[in-house]
This record gives C-alpha cells, sequence and structure tokens, in this order.
C-alpha cells in the first residue's frame, strides 16, 4: 500500500497546502498519479485556483515558461468536453481544438471532474497578452481568414475607435485587439456558468457586464469581484484634434452606461447577498493602449461604499485602503499591524484618498497596534499626536520610569516594545517618511522621539524636485536614546541634508546606515563635525555630501564590524555625470585640518590648486578631526572614497581591512587640478614603529622608469635596497581584493605597477585606471602579460590607440578573428568603448 495513503489525513492536507502554496505545479500533477484516493484528495488543491499566474510562468531549466502556452493547455483541456455547438467558434480557432482532438482520440477519457473543484476564475488580460501569437505570419490559415471574414468584421466595435484610425495604419492592430476581447469574453462565461453557484472569485468583462446582471442570483459564493475594462471610453490629449465632439460625447455616455451596470451589480449582490461580496476593484485591460479604459475614481468610490467595512484588517496599502476610506468610522483598526502608503504620491488620486480619510492623523493614532508605517510626507505637526502621548505617558511615570509586571520601577527605556504596549503606547518598529518637501518638516524627528524605545529602521526621503528649494533639509534635533535602531537612511535629492551632531551618539546599535544628499561644493569652514560615537554593530556605511564631510572620523574606532564603507562626494555636474567630484584647494584643507603648518609634510605626496586659498581670510573657523586612517577593520570587505577622502587617503588604513574585496579611489576634478603620487612610501609600514626615511625606500636608482618592454624585471617585490638599521619595514598586501579602481590624477610610474597591482593585489580581476597618469599603456599591457592569473578585466580612461600602434601593443579588435589562444582572456576597454571590448595579444609580435 502507498505510503502517503497511510497517513492521516490532516497530514495529507498540511503537504498539499503547503506545495499550493509554494505553487509546485509539477509535484500536484504528479500525485494525481499515486492513485485514485490521492488524485481525489489533491484535486481541490490543483484545480480550485487554476488561473492564476503564477501557475503558468513558472521557471524551467530553460528560463521561464511561456504562460500563453501554458494557459492555452489548460483551456483545451477544460473546454475540450464541451459539444461543438457549446464551444463558440472563436474559441475553436484560437486554441486549435481541432488539432488537439485529434491528438487525444486514442487516449482513454479521464473520470476525474476538475471543473467541479475550481473556486476562482480570474482569466485576466495577461493570459493572451503575448503579441507573437497574434502576429499575420503567425496566425493558422483558418484563424486569419476567420479574422478578415465578414462574421468576424459584424463583430468588431468600429463605432468605438477614432474616426481617422484608419491612417494610423492599426487595422490588424484593431482586429487583434477585439479578437482578444472576444476569446476572453467568450471563454470566461462558457467556463464560469456551469459553476457560477461555487467561484469566490470571477474577471469579469465589463463589455459583457449586461450577461452577469442577469445570474447575479447565482452567485452567492462570490466575495470578490474585478471589472475589467475593456471598452474605448475616450482618447488621450495627444489625440485631442482627431477627437471630434460627436465621438467624445458617444464615447461619454457608453462609459456612464457601463458604470452604471457596474454599480448597479455590486448593489443587487449586497441586496442579496448581504456581506458576502468583499472585494470589486476595477481595472484597464492592456489591449486599447492608444484609448482611455479607466474606470472613474468617482465610480471605484462608490462601488467600495457599497461593500461591507474591512474585517480586522492587519495591513493597510494600496489596494485596500480606499475601501477603509469607504468606511474610516466602522472599520476596526485595532489589529492593523502595516500601513504601506508610501509609494501613493505618484497616483493622480492621492489627494482625493486624503480628503476621503478625513484627518489622517486621527486615522494613524488609531492604529494601536501598528509595527511597520510607510507614509507620504503630510507636512509639520504629522505625528504631534504620538510626541503628546509619550509626554503624558512620561509625565504619568514621573519621568521616565514605571512599574511592570509589579517587578517594581524599571526604565521605559530598557523595557521597549512590552513596556509601551503596557502603557497603551504605539511601538512602531519601522517607519519610513517618503516625499518630503518642506525643509522645516518635524515629522522625522518626532518619529524617532515619539517611538524611541521600539523603532528598529527608520527611512526619510525627499521629494525628487520641489517647487521652492528649501536651504536644507535638518535631521536629528532633540533626539533622544533609540537603543533598538539597527537601521537609519535619510537621502535629500535636492537640498543638502544637515543631520544633528548627536545623531549618532543616540544610536549605538546602528548596523545599517544611509545618509545622502546633493552637495557637491562647499566650504570647509562651514563644516560642522558631529560627536564621536561607539558603534559597535555597524556593518554598513554610505555617507554622501554634506553628512561624510560632519562626520567624526574618531567613530571608526569602535567599528570593527564594519563590512562596507563609502564616503563619496556627489559628482560635480551631476545632471550630466562625468566622474568628476569637488576637493577644496590643499591650502584650504590644511586649515579645516588645522595642519597647514604641520611639519610632517604630506606623505602622500598629494598636490593640489592653491587658487584663492593663499588670500583665504584670517577669520575663526571650526577645526575638523584629524583622519589618522590607522582603524582596525577586520571584516571590511568594500571600500570606496570620492573627493577630499579619496585625496587624503592614506594607504596604512589597508592594513586593518585584511578581507578588502573591493577598493575603489575616485579624485577626479574639473581641470585635474589635484594629482597624488603613489611610490613605494605608500605601501610599506616600519614594523618596529619608527617612521620611515623615504631615502631608505627604492629599487634600482639607475632606473629611468622607461623599461616599458619588459616587465619581468620586476617579477619580484620591490624591496628596500637599502634599510637604516632603526627601521624594518612591512609591506601591505590585500589577498582578497579581486577590484581595484583609481581615476583622476594618480601619478603612477612604471617601474611601480608591479608592486603596486600585482604584489600589494595578488589578486585581481578588474582594474579600472581612468586619469592615471606618468605610467605608459605599454608598460600596463606588458604587465598583463607577465601576470601568472590574467586579470578578466582592464579599463583605461584614454583613447583607443591609433591603429598604427597597435602592433607594438599588441592589441587586436574583439570583432576581429582571432585565434583564442593567441590572446589573453581578458577584456580590454578603453574611454567612450564601454561596448566594444578589445583583446589583448600574449605576444606581440604575432600581430
Amino acid at each position: 500500500m502507498d505510503l502517503l495513503a497511510q497517513l492521516p489525513l490532516e497530514c495529507l492536507h498540511l503537504i498539499l497546502q503547503t506545495l499550493a502554496h509554494q505553487v509546485d505545479i509539477s509535484a500536484l500533477a504528479t500525485l494525481l498519479r499515486v492513485n485514485k484516493y490521492i488524485a481525489s484528495v489533491t484535486l481541490p488543491y490543483l484545480y480550485r485556483d487554476p488561473f492564476q499566474k503564477s501557475y503558468h510562468n513558472r521557471k524551467t531549466k530553460e528560463g521561464h515558461s511561456n504562460p500563453s502556452i501554458s494557459m492555452d493547455r489548460l483551456l483545451r483541456m477544460l473546454i475540450s468536453h464541451y459539444d461543438d455547438n457549446e464551444i463558440p467558434k472563436i474559441a475553436t480557432l484560437t486554441l486549435n481544438l481541432a488539432a488537439y482532438r485529434a491528438s487525444i482520440a486514442n487516449v482513454t477519457a479521464t473520470p476525474l471532474d476538475y471543473a467541479a473543484h475550481i473556486r476562482h476564475i480570474n482569466l485576466d488580460d495577461w493570459a493572451f497578452a503575448d503579441q507573437s501569437r497574434w502576429s499575420l505570419s503567425t496566425l493558422t490559415p483558418d484563424l486569419r481568414e476567420y479574422m478578415y471574414g465578414p462574421e468576424f468584421t459584424v463583430l468588431c466595435p468600429w463605432d468605438q475607435f477614432l474616426p481617422e484610425y484608419d491612417r494610423f495604419n492599426i487595422q490588424h492592430l484593431v482586429r487583434q485587439g477585439v479578437l482578444r476581447i472576444l476569446l476572453h469574453r467568450k471563454l470566461t462565461w462558457i467556463l464560469a456558468n456551469p459553476i457560477l453557484e461555487q467561484l469566490q472569485t470571477l474577471v469579469i468583462p465589463v463589455s459583457d457586464i449586461t450577461r452577469y446582471l442577469g445570474v447575479i442570483d447565482r452567485l452567492g459564493r462570490l466575495e470578490c469581484v474585478q471589472f475589467m475594462s475593456d471598452e474605448i471610453y475616450g482618447s488621450h490629449p495627444a489625440d485631442a484634434p482627431i477627437a471630434t465632439e460627436e465621438w467624445s460625447a458617444i464615447a461619454q455616455e457608453r462609459q456612464n452606461k457601463s458604470m452604471g451596470s457596474l454599480v448597479r451589480f455590486v448593489e443587487i449582490h449586497a441586496q442579496l447577498f448581504k456581506g458576502r461580496l468583499k472585494i470589486a476593484t476595477c481595472t484597464s485591460s492592456s489591449i486599447w493602449r492608444w484609448h482611455i479604459q479607466s474606470c472613474p475614481a468617482d465610480v471605484q468610490f462608490k462601488i467600495l461604499q457599497l461593500l461591507p467595512p474591512l474585517h480586522k484588517p492587519k495591513t493597510f496599502d494600496t489596494q485596500n485602503v480606499e475601501q477603509f476610506a469607504a468606511h474610516p468610522l466602522t472599520t476596526d483598526l485595532g489589529q492593523v499591524e502595516n500601513i504601506y502608503l508610501a509609494p501613493l504620491f505618484g497616483t493622480p488620486h492621492f489627494g482625493t484618498l486624503l480628503d476621503r480619510l478625513g484627518d489622517i492623523r486621527q486615522f494613524l493614532q488609531r492604529c494601536r497596534s501598528a509595527k511597520r508605517l510607510h507614509l507620504v510626507s503630510l507636512g509639520k505637526g504629522t505625528f504631534k499626536w504620538a510626541m503628546e502621548e509619550k509626554r503624558m505617558v512620561m509625565e504619568g511615570m514621573g519621568g521616565n520610569t514605571l512599574n511592570y509586571g509589579g517587578q517594581g520601577p524599571l526604565s521605559l527605556l530598557d523595557n521597549g516594545r512590552p513596556a509601551c504596549l503596557l502603557h497603551g503606547l504605539i511601538a512602531l518598529e519601522d517607519v519610513w517618511i517618503n516625499n518630503i518637501r518642506d525643509g522645516s518638516t518635524d515629522e522625522v524627528d518626532d518619529v524617532a522621539i515619539a517611538f524611541s524605545q521600539t523603532l528598529t529602521s527608520l527611512k526619510g526621503t525627499s521629494a525628487m524636485y520641489a517647487p521652492v528649494i528649501p536651504p536644507a533639509f535638518y535631521f536629528g534635533r532633540g533626539w533622544v536614546d533609540m537603543p533598538v535602531l539597527n537601521r537609519l537612511s535619510l537621502r535629500s535629492s535636492f537640498a543638502r541634508m544637515v543631520v544633528d551632531r548627536e545623531l549618532f551618539v543616540h544610536c549605538p546599535n546602528l548596523r545599517y546606515v544611509v545618509l545622502t544628499d546633493n552637495t557637491s561644493d562647499y566650504r570647509c569652514q562651514d563644516i560642522v563635525p558631529s560627536l564621536p560615537a561607539r558603534l559597535s554593530r555597524l556593518a554598513i556605511l554610505k555617507l554622501y555630501g554634506w553628512s561624510a564631510l560632519s562626520f567624526h572620523p574618531d567613530t571608526f574606532y569602535s567599528t570593527s564590524e564594519l563590512r562596507h564603507l563609502e564616503l563619496m562626494m556627489p559628482e560635480f555636474n551631476n545632471i550630466v555625470p562625468q566622474g568628476l567630484y569637488y576637493i577644496p584647494p590643499i591650502e584650504e584643507l590644511n586649515q579645516s585640518y588645522n595642519i597647514h603648518n604641520d611639519n610632517d609634510g604630506d606623505e602622500s605626496g598629494a598636490t593640489g590648486s592653491a587658487t584663492a586659498s593663499s588670500t583665504l581670510e584670517e577669520t575663526p573657523q571650526i577645526t575638523r578631526p584629524r583622519w589618522t586612517w590607522d582603524w582596525q577593520l577586520p571584516h571590511l570587505t568594500r571600500l570606496r572614497l570620492s573627493g577630499e577622502f579619496a585625496y587624503l587617503f592614506e594607504f596604512r588604513m589597508l592594513r586593518g581591512c585584511p578581507v578588502l574585496e573591493i577598493f575603489h579611489l575616485e579624485i577626479a576634478t574639473p581641470g585635474q587640478t589635484h594629482t597624488r603620487t603613489l611610490s613605494m612610501a605608500d605601501l610599506v609600514y616600519p614594523s618596529n614603529g619608527n617612521n620611515i626615511s623615504i631615502d631608505s625606500i627604492g629599487g634600482d636608482d639607475g632606473d629611468d622608469g622607461n623599461d616599458d618592454a619588459n616587465p619581468s624585471s620586476h617579477q619580484q617585490p620591490l624591496l628596500p635596497t637599502t634599510v637604516s638599521t632603526t627601521a624594518a619595514l612591512g609591506r601591505i598586501i590585500l589577498p582578497a581584493l579581486t577590484q581595484l579602481q583609481l581615476t583622476g590624477s594618480w601619478i603612477i610610474e612604471d617601474n611601480f605597477l608591479f608592486d603596486l597591482l600585482v604584489v600589494t593585489f595578488p589578486k585581481l580581476e578588474h582594474v579600472i585606471l581612468q586619469g592615471s597618469i606618468s605610467f605608459t599603456l605599454r608598460g600596463l599591457l606588458d604587465l598583463v602579460r607577465a601576470l601568472p592569473v590574467p586579470w578578466k578585466q582592464l579599463h583605461v580612461l584614454q583613447p583607443v590607440p591609433p591603429r598604427e600602434q597597435w602592433a607594438v601593443l599588441g592589441l587586436r579588435a574583439s570583432t576581429e578573428e582571432t585565434d583564442e589562444r593567441q590572446v589573453l582572456p581578458m577584456k580590454l576597454l578603453f574611454h567612450m568603448s564601454m561596448f566594444n571590448p578589445y583583446s589583448v595579444l600574449r605576444d606581440p609580435s604575432e600581430f
């Protein structure tokens, strides 16, 4: 006896529920072939909702299956048992039923009644949306003849189209669209009519609404109806010149009649089966893309008013919030945990929806179990009620203590969610305020303060634009300790973002931080540094713009768990990105860091434009803390710096980053005013703590740097030839680094390439050297040829060399036929040739 049949029925149902939830159609179909008992138990799970898209858009070994082919197979199987006179001709031809029946003529008919288990007929427009099946070249001869025959022509609603549609040469598109509409209409009815009494979900084409009005009394179990608008109600503004007044009036009359029928359908159903129908939506088909088909918002709202209120909803989003707005006072909000209304700023009816919701602050206040809130910015005072609630609780506790569970006074701060719920406070955990336009808004700050004990994720995002650009967004003012906050994301698209200098001090358990704005140029004297904080759990830190400039570097002494670090400045002209950044003149930087007269000098070899900096006014300035670059970040895998951070970077930081995999330094400026010279002094360190003598580091003093063609002379690391008796030098080596990007004016000599790119980074795979000067392309390519394992990609920001130099360099265009054994397995990219890689010959003499 089969082991499955021995399982208790409850266990078997649990297995089938899991398979259905995972949309494992193959497993369910296989169970049908086990035995009659297992098949009878499996059938309801497999055919309860057989038209859902996830059933037909499944992954295969070759990729995703074609949902139209899968749907056709299901439809043929379901309707092939009907008599010929019951199947409309359009379905017979489109599904090629004659060929299908011939293919199964010798197959024993199955005794299984599939239709008896169907509860949801959501045959949506996507099922017939594959354009390739409707082209003239793929239509079967019989279907093509039918589409252009007199019978089909009569069925086409020519009066619905713009009077001059012929001049667009879209007659076939019109016939194709009509075919899809008729097919959807006919198939929906032939499938639904025999089982209307058992259906819980039904998609009704609006063009066929009259038929369904006549059978409402059979739809006693219907809980969800979707009206798919497949008629034409108007033209888009671009077509206004050819939309006559008479045509527009007829289209409007057609819409009024159809929309009235939809309302009447819901109204009658509500009278016959009170409270049964819970969801009714109007959607547009994708057929007549050049016409208006949508259901007006007021009609949709009128339909929602006929439905019962949402039953103890747990989530509000764009799918059901309008239904709440139709019954705002009679809906129980006590169990709402999720409110996702952030994307609504992009919808045309958001303002109307807000009006219907009434006082949205009262709405939020009623959701006492809320955990997650994603909301469009509504302006100042949105969370005043939450601030007031917390103030009253704190005052009632005599400050910040409370008696919890009879255990004596405990800190509200320490008890988080349980303590908040005990005192009736909303315990929000995840908040996103989106589309912020007003620089003076207090929404983010009020959320941080009011829900400080429970908030784990806080996100604030500005709008992409604003009619009046504020001077800055300010965040962090008045924040209190937030012991469980681990994700913080604040983004400004069009104004500077200033975070309070104590913000990080209040958030000791942050793991993910993203702060970005569009500050592309600035004055050092305006930067107010934040306070150093202890962020021992921080894993990802991305600071762009002003927040990066004001960040206190001593914080890095506590970030031993850091894995991803980006300190970036927005590009100087971010309208047309060119990879250029603003870096203040070197004297201004020195003055800002109080190193203007530092006797240590600039060991990094950095030079920069001092234009106007020599005349800096002797005015009191805020001194920024020095960046020591000596932090231990043992888990850091990604490091990306641009602007002044890359310019002032000291390679000794890499000693504390042993597992670094991706490393970017970007110092390109307009006019290339700032240069950095890289030498052995950057890659070695005194292992005994003494200072490095530059004179003690070097190779062959006679090397003039012009030995382009013989990199093999540098196959061993370039070690000091003369080392002082007081200094033992160590080498910086990153064995895990696979991606290196240096952009801007980096001065790197040919005889230093091996030490930098091979010894220091022995596992490189992707190298980007954009704008670097001094080294030669020939020297770089010779180095690549000498590598034991070639890089996968090399990108140099310089024009493609003239054709006459290709022989010397050993270059070939990727379009040229070349024996793969003759070229390196590496893509070489030049400026403006991202999609045209070049090949590098292993031996240039074979050119």
